[in-house]
């Protein structure tokens, strides 16, 4: 799933192309700060290893 912001208007879509199209006429990616942190975790284990 991808959510796409721009100024007020949020949308989330579910497939690739739906997201270019919105990327194409000007939205931004949103990362929320949750996947960043899953993210970060996922990175912290496989250093462990």
């Amino acid at each position: 799933m991808y959510k796409l912001e721009k100024l007020n208007v949020v949308k989330v879509v579910t497939t690739e192309q739906e997201r270019e199209k919105l990327l194409s006429k000007g939205f931004k990616e949103v990362v929320d700060e949750q996947e960043k942190t899953n993210s970060q975790k996922k990175d912290e284990k496989k250093a462990a290893k």
